[in-house]
C-alpha cells in the first residue's frame, strides 16, 4: 500500500472523562466477568487458522501489545477513521445464541474497536465522536439504540485455548453512557467501555483486517459487510482462498438462525447478493467457484471463497463508484440502465457541506489511472507521462483539487496554460463534481514554500 499523500487526521482519542451530569451509566451487575469458555467445538473444518486465544483470567502484569494493536495505533495516528483496523479474531467471530447484529451496529462496532486500538486496547472508558457515525445515524436515538444492541450482544470466537480447539463466548461491552435527554446535540458523544476479555482478544492479536471507512459505510447489507471484512483480511495473503462448511458460512455472514435452510435459496438471497455488492466497492474481487464446492450427493456441504486483488483498471472503477452518488448504485450493480444517478445532483451542486474524508494515496492512484484513460487523445502522452499524482486537497476557493507533481517547471507551465480546462473537465466528470480543479506542483515550488517564513 502506498504510504504517502495521506492527510494526517486526529480523531478524539478517548482521553476525556465522561460528563458527570445528565448521564446514566448502564452496566448490569452480572457482567463482572468477561465471558465464558466452552471447550470442544472444532473450527478446523472451516479452514480458519487463527492465533491462540489468550487466557481470559486477569494478568498481574500488563500484556504486551500484539501486531494488531501496534498497527491500529499507527493507522489511527496517520489516518484517523479513514482506515479501521480490526483483529482477525473479531473478523471471524459471530453473534452467540443465534442472534445477529444489525448493519448500523456492526458498522459502529468497527469504529469503536478502531478507537480502542489507537490506545493499545486499554481497559478504559472511550469517547467516540458522534460525527464519526453521523452518516449512518441521523439522530441520537438511533445512535444509542445501536450501542444498546452491541451492549446486549455476545460474540463467539473460535481458536486454540490451553491446548484445545475451543469456543470463547465473550460479552462485548461492559458499560456505556446514554444521555437522559437525547436532544440532537453534538455534545452527546458516545462513551463506552469494552469487557476485559474482549480487549484481550484484540490486544494479543497478530493478524488483522484493514477496512476502508468510506467503503464500509456504503455497504448496504449485513451479509456484504461481513464478506467485505473477511476479504480485506485475506485478499493480500499468499493463499487468499477460504474453505468454509455451510454452517460456519451461515454464522460468519450473520444469517438468521433457521432462515434459508436450502443452499440454493441461501445462495440467491444472501451469498450471491453479498458477492456482487462487495465486488462493486472493495479493492478485491470475490468468487465462489462451482468446481470447488464439496457435495455429498446433491447436497452442498462446503464452499470455497476466492479473494483476488483487482487490477489497475478495476481498482480505478471501484474508486469512481465509491465517489458516485448512492442513487442508482443498485441499478449499476445489477446491470440495469441507470437513469436515476445521471439525473441526481452532485454533492457539490446539492449544497452538502460534508464531502467525506479526503482520498488517501491508494485512491488517488486509482483516480489518476481513470484520469489518464479519460485524457487519452486530448492531452499529449509525453506530457501525461511527466506528471504524477500526489494528493487531493481542499482548494482555497472551496471544493477540492487534485495536486499533480510535474517533473520540472516547463511541464507544469505547459499543462497549466494549454491543458488545464481538459484536466478540470475530466476530473469533474469522473468524480461527479466532488473534485473540480487541478494544480501542477514542481520540486522548485515545494522547496520555495518550505523556505518561505511563516506568516
Amino acid at each position: 500500500m502506498a504510504g504517502t499523500g495521506r492527510r494526517k487526521t486526529r480523531g478524539a482519542a478517548g482521553e476525556d472523562a465522561a460528563p458527570s451530569t445528565g448521564l446514566a451509566v448502564l452496566a448490569p451487575e452480572d457482567l463482572a466477568g468477561g465471558g465464558a469458555i466452552i471447550d470442544g467445538e472444532s473450527a478446523e473444518s472451516a479452514g480458519i487458522v487463527m492465533p491462540s486465544l489468550p487466557a481470559l483470567a486477569a494478568e498481574t502484569a500488563p500484556p504486551a501489545a500484539g501486531l494488531t494493536a501496534r498497527v491500529a495505533s499507527a493507522t489511527f495516528e496517520r489516518d484517523g477513521y479513514k482506515h479501521l483496523i480490526k483483529a482477525a479474531e473479531a473478523v471471524y467471530s459471530y453473534p452467540a445464541n443465534g442472534t445477529r447484529l444489525s448493519l448500523p451496529a456492526q458498522k459502529m462496532l468497527n469504529f469503536m474497536i478502531h478507537l480502542a486500538g489507537s490506545q493499545n486496547f486499554a481497559n478504559k472508558l472511550y469517547r467516540l465522536p458522534k460525527r464519526v457515525v453521523r452518516g449512518n445515524h441521523k439522530g441520537n436515538e438511533r445512535i444509542f439504540d445501536a450501542v444498546k444492541e452491541i451492549f446486549d450482544s455476545s460474540l463467539v470466537v473460535i481458536g486454540p485455548f490451553r491446548g484445545r480447539r475451543s469456543r470463547a463466548e465473550l460479552r462485548i461491552l461492559s458499560s456505556y453512557v446514554r444521555p437522559e435527554e437525547e436532544e440532537d446535540s453534538e455534545a452527546a458523544d458516545i462513551h463506552f467501555q469494552f469487557t476485559d476479555a474482549f480487549l484481550e482478544i484484540q490486544r494479543s492479536s497478530q493478524l488483522w483486517a484493514k477496512l476502508s471507512g468510506p467503503a464500509m459505510v456504503k455497504v448496504t447489507s449485513t451479509y456484504a459487510l461481513k464478506l467485505y471484512e473477511i476479504g480485506m483480511q485475506r485478499y493480500q495473503m499468499d493463499f487468499p482462498s477460504l474453505e468454509l462448511d455451510i454452517d460456519t458460512l451461515r454464522k460468519l455472514l450473520n444469517v438468521p438462525e433457521g432462515a434459508y435452510k436450502d443452499f440454493g435459496i441461501l445462495r440467491t438471497r444472501t451469498i450471491d447478493r453479498a458477492i456482487v455488492e462487495v465486488n462493486q466497492l472493495a479493492p478485491f474481487r470475490v468468487t465462489m467457484p462451482e468446481d470447488k464446492m464439496k457435495r455429498k450427493g446433491r447436497k452442498v456441504e462446503a464452499v470455497t471463497l476466492d479473494f483476488l486483488a483487482k487490477d489497475e483498471e478495476e481498482a480505478a472503477e471501484t474508486y469512481l463508484e465509491r465517489e458516485r452518488h448512492s442513487a442508482g448504485r443498485r441499478a449499476r450493480r445489477i446491470g440495469t440502465v441507470d437513469t436515476v444517478a445521471e439525473e441526481a445532483a452532485s454533492p457539490v451542486d446539492a449544497g452538502l457541506a460534508d464531502l467525506g474524508p479526503l482520498p488517501d494515496a491508494d485512491d488517488v492512484t486509482a483516480l489518476w489511472a481513470a484520469l489518464l484513460h479519460a485524457l487519452k487523445g486530448k492531452v499529449p502522452a509525453p506530457l501525461l507521462a511527466s506528471l504524477e499524482p500526489e494528493r487531493v486537497e481542499e482548494a482555497p476557493q472551496g471544493g477540492r483539487r487534485l495536486v499533480l507533481k510535474a517533473g520540472n517547471a516547463a511541464v507544469a507551465d505547459t499543462a497549466r496554460m494549454n491543458h488545464w480546462p481538459s484536466f478540470k473537465s475530466a476530473l469533474s466528470s469522473l468524480t461527479s463534481g466532488m473534485i473540480e480543479d487541478v494544480t501542477f506542483d514542481t520540486p522548485v515550488r515545494r522547496a520555495a514554500a518550505k523556505a518561505s517564513p511563516k506568516a
